[in-house]
């Protein structure tokens, strides 16, 4: 059979559900923020606390950043 000859095969994709379709949207749109917020915290997590030698629950506290501030920016 050539090309011309052959039965085409279109496949039907089933209609999704609207409610589907916008979780699925959310999902996508949250996937990259997500992801990188997972980022920040695995190198502040190495940085500090394997590296740094401090215990990880420091990181999330206002005097640690505070300090770092002033240790950066200090004149």
């Amino acid at each position: 059979m050539s090309e011309a000859q052959a039965p085409t095969k279109k496949k039907k994709k089933k209609a999704r559900p609207t409610w589907l379709k916008v979780i699925l949207a959310i999902i996508k749109g949250l996937r990259v923020p997500v992801l990188a917020l997972l980022a920040i915290y695995a190198g502040l997590w190495i940085g500090y606390s394997k590296l740094g030698g401090q215990p990880p629950s420091e990181i999330f506290h206002i005097s640690t950043w505070k300090h770092l501030y002033d240790l950066v920016f200090a004149s």
